[in-house]
């Protein structure tokens, strides 16, 4: 298990599965109380976990795919 901490507040944690091949992750944004606007926090949330995803485990050069919702 690894653990990113970002100074925006963005944190990310990756670990694999003990009895599954897959990789899971787990992430949160701890905005400012200063920070009132949801809708902005959410599109930053979801921009680094589509950065997170895209540099870090780079699933076009691994082959790796992603779970369906």
């Amino acid at each position: 298990m690894i653990t990113f901490s970002f100074e925006n507040g963005f944190v990310a944690t990756l670990r694999t599965s003990g009895t599954e091949p897959k990789i899971k992750y787990y992430t949160e944004l701890c905005a400012s109380p200063t920070e009132k606007d949801r809708t902005k926090l959410h599109e930053i949330l979801k921009e680094m976990v589509e950065g997170i995803l895209a540099e870090f485990l780079q699933p076009e050069v691994h082959g790796l795919i992603p779970r369906e919702n």
